[in-house]
């Protein structure tokens, strides 16, 4: 376990992208490229980078966007030949990545597959950096490197990681400019706990289930939907928002990474395992 008073400068950084057959995971697409750039105190010690056969065909949409082709993709090599590689360039180092959540639920479902457990490095994501460092209209990867005039990403996994890296290099400088300078800093920083600042509070069975990696059922007041509605959820943290505290979690049946105002949520069920 890397120690949280690591200097961000100093700690090993894996920066990782992922170009999958379709956006849902829930009806059964996959990794299709995968792309990881190991980097320590600016020198990069190892990259992966390559296409892997999903055992489906591309979603047309998602081909659209890449440039895959089922052809290629029927070539490559499978998930369990790259899945050593992957665990151990992970192995004692931090996880980056744009929308995180959406590589590792992919990727955690891949590995699980193969019978093997989900990455437990800790993890930054640039996107909800960028959205307390900068202000911008658009947070996509592809507006923020226009932005910037960082390398351009092109929905090709290591065009992405090399984005992504460039974007996190920027966004670190700024965390130390407001002090945020080692890990444990830019952990919290990325939830929009300060330097020095208290950790929200939630409820006892919300942090139960973000200590013990537990799925939570809660009924939700949504500003979308006149009735409140009841959701599975995967919790990730609380953040402090201007609103309040919000706890950021996989919602099930949205498919990606949402924002939930504590005081919205009307009530909570622990589910098991």
């Amino acid at each position: 376990m890397l120690p949280l008073d690591t200097p961000l400068t100093a700690i090993p950084l894996l920066f990782l992208d992922l170009e999958t057959t379709g956006l849902d995971l829930a009806a059964g697409h996959r990794v299709c490229e995968v792309a990881l750039l190991r980097e320590r105190a600016g020198t990069e010690e190892d990259r992966l980078d390559c296409l892997l056969n999903p055992g489906r065909r591309l979603d047309p949409h998602a081909a659209a966007v890449n440039g895959l082709r089922d052809d290629d993709l029927a070539v490559a090599p499978s998930f369990v030949t790259v899945a050593p590689t992957i665990e151990t360039l992970a192995t004692e180092a931090v996880l980056v990545g744009h929308n995180l959540a959406f590589d590792l639920a992919f990727l955690s479902a891949e590995l699980q597959v193969i019978g093997r457990p989900p990455l437990t490095s800790p993890s930054l994501d640039t996107l909800p950096l960028a959205r307390r460092l900068l202000r911008r209209s658009s947070y996509s990867l592809k507006a923020l490197a226009n932005e910037l005039g960082l390398p351009p990403p092109t929905h090709r996994a290591m065009a992405d990681v090399l984005a992504l890296q460039a974007l996190f290099h920027h966004l670190r400088g700024l965390m130390a400019t407001l002090g945020a300078v080692t890990l444990g800093d830019a952990l919290r920083f990325e939830r929009g706990v300060l330097p020095g600042a208290p950790e929200p509070e939630a409820s006892p069975l919300i942090t139960q289930a973000l200590a013990e990696g537990r799925t939570l059922r809660i009924v939700y007041h949504s500003r979308s939907s006149p009735e409140p509605t009841t959701r599975t959820i995967h919790p990730i943290y609380l953040s402090c928002e201007r609103g309040g505290v919000y706890l950021r979690a996989f919602c099930e049946l949205r498919q990606n990474v949402r924002a939930f105002a504590i005081e919205k949520i009307a009530a909570i069920e622990l589910l098991d395992g």
